[in-house]
């Protein structure tokens, strides 16, 4: 009797729990924040060498003005045929200059920059391959592996390059942390970035009277957005402000940053729409605003596709003994890119962990074992569902 793939799996990890985890150490040891161009070269060199000896087509994309990037593919996806894309970014948020570099772990978590966010999930999805290609079930798969460099500053760069290569694809998988509970997404909020900008008059401040402050009508426009929070099930957050060159000057600039997270297109039409109205309507005399865009990911609802591959996933966390939660996640990956354009995607598939962007960071170090048999059958399954469609 053929032994189930999900047992194969398992034993095909089993005398190898040391590996994954000295993978982590090493790409976890390789400072690469998203500004640091020598640092996530020598990143995508590692992954380069790691991919390419489970997938025949590897090589590093070179650019000048941010770290190179990976593309590695099976025969199959090499010839064009569409397949399985999975993604992952290979920057942190943590600058070149940070002290937090080290990487340790204890009995139960692994700590370091980058080991959720997202150095972790390279590692599954690395394994998950490894498990797949031992198995004999890889090589006759279309399958396109995606290693961006620019994704925590809003990957201005790779976003063409992974819109081009998802497009038309039967399903992505994007290998951000696992929520807390297990938990995989099957949704995200969108995010608008803007920036507001006042103008105003300069003057001497000693001389009183009416003044056209910019600070003082920005601060009437900040007080006023911040109260759009909650419309359509959006939120908006004011989170940096500049202006003036001194407390005896009146002011004739100012501006503010703003962060907007909404479910839906019509979420965001409806924000964006109250943000500028709020905007065009001053409160002090001789005082304008402008209101621009600085960056920008679509929403990523729950769609009928993602709920689909959300389906095949949960049935192969119940082989391997356990349920597993989905989750509408409020922060942004390049899963919303994916979404977009009417890819199935599921999002989270990295271990669990949390505290990222932070010193604290960490991963449970048992889900990344979880993670890379579930990512291996839900790949193995996906293929079978759309072969035998």
């Amino acid at each position: 009797m053929t032994q189930p793939l999900h047992e194969r799996i398992e034993a095909f990890m089993a005398p190898r729990r040391a590996e994954p985890l000295e993978l982590l150490a090493r790409l976890v040891a390789i400072q690469s924040g998203s500004r640091n161009k020598a640092g996530l070269d020598r990143m995508a060199d590692e992954m380069a060498l790691v991919l390419g000896q489970i997938l025949p087509e590897t090589r590093i994309l070179p650019f000048e003005g941010c770290g190179n990037m990976v593309q590695a593919m099976t025969r199959p996806a090499a010839r064009g045929e569409k397949g399985i894309v999975l993604v992952g970014h290979m920057d942190t948020v943590f600058p070149a200059d940070t002290a937090f570099t080290d990487y340790r772990e204890d009995e139960t978590r692994c700590f370091g920059p980058g080991v959720y966010d997202m150095k972790g999930g390279l590692v599954v999805a690395v394994y998950a391959l490894k498990a797949l290609e031992h198995l004999g079930l890889l090589a006759d798969m279309p399958v396109t592996v995606l290693c961006n460099s620019d994704e925590e500053i809003g990957s201005p760069v790779s976003r063409p390059w992974i819109e081009e290569q998802a497009r038309g694809a039967l399903a992505a998988l994007v290998f951000e942390g696992g929520g807390t509970n297990r938990d995989v997404v099957t949704g995200r909020k969108g995010r608008l970035g803007l920036r507001l900008t006042v103008r105003g008059r300069a003057g001497h401040a000693a001389k009183g009277g009416p003044k056209a402050s910019a600070i003082l009508e920005l601060a009437h426009k900040i007080i006023a957005l911040e109260d759009l929070n909650g419309v359509a099930g959006a939120t908006l957050n004011v989170g940096q402000v500049s202006g003036g060159i001194g407390p005896n000057t009146v002011p004739d600039l100012a501006s503010a940053e703003l962060d907007i997270r909404f479910p839906d297109q019509r979420a965001q039409a409806l924000i964006e729409e109250a943000a500028a109205e709020l905007t065009a309507r001053m409160t002090i005399p001789g005082t304008t605003a402008e209101l621009s865009p600085t960056s920008g990911r679509p929403a990523m609802p729950q769609s009928d596709g993602n709920r689909r591959l959300y389906a095949i996933i949960r049935d192969q966390a119940r082989l391997f003994g356990y349920d597993l939660p989905e989750e509408l996640r409020s922060g942004v990956s390049d899963a919303n890119f994916i979404g977009a354009l009417g890819v199935p995607v599921l999002d989270g598939l990295g271990p669990v962990g949390d505290l990222d962007h932070s010193e604290l960071e960490f991963i449970l170090k048992n889900s990344i074992f979880e993670r890379i048999a579930l990512t291996a059958g839900t790949i193995a399954e996906i293929w079978n569902h759309e072969r035998r469609l």
